[in-house]
């Protein structure tokens, strides 16, 4: 199947916490480097409208285009592969101490948790807690980026798809709560 360039492809999928829309540029080489599937630029458990509204000059969206590489990698998650999602190559906009923080959560392994300020000190800026937790609200690419996995000192924190999503995220990796 061709695609027009400058299209995305979009399709829903299913997981433990739900179905969740992932949109590919097939056209873009993510930051795991080129894939022959292009690179994921939004993922989201709720209204893909108001995803794509964040992501700069998106294009058209081709939807129902299922990306086999994809539907497998969360397929494998869904079955106990928890270290799938950990294969997808993504691409999202933002400034340098957000990738670095993005980075930085891509490294929180699953079945464990960080903190906002632990996340902050990862990403080299130890006084920076409350900005990781905007990081966090920002990525348009959960749960390939685990900001699920991102809690607070004193509890579950927030979590942009509701604390239902994230705890079904954290209880299928093993995290007790």
């Amino acid at each position: 199947m061709s695609h027009p360039v400058g299209a995305l492809l979009a399709a829903t999928y299913r997981t433990p916490a739900g179905p969740i829309t992932v949109v590919v540029d097939p056209h873009a080489a993510g930051d795991l480097g080129p894939a022959e599937y292009g690179a994921v630029v939004v993922s989201t458990f709720s209204d893909l409208d108001s995803s794509l509204e964040r992501l700069p000059g998106h294009g058209d969206i081709r939807p129902r285009s299922t990306v086999p590489f994809v539907r497998d990698v969360l397929q494998r998650y869904a079955d106990g592969d928890l270290n799938a999602l950990e294969e997808i190559s993504v691409m999202q906009p933002g400034g340098p101490f957000q990738q670095q923080a993005w980075r930085a959560m891509r490294a929180i392994r699953a079945g464990s948790v960080d903190t906002y300020a632990g996340l902050a000190r990862r990403a080299g800026a130890p006084r920076a807690a409350r900005a990781a937790g905007t990081v966090c609200s920002t990525n348009l690419v959960a749960p390939f980026i685990p900001c699920h996995r991102v809690v607070a000192s004193n509890g579950l924190g927030g979590y942009g798809y509701g604390l239902d999503i994230k705890i079904a995220l954290l209880e299928h990796e093993g995290v007790l709560l």
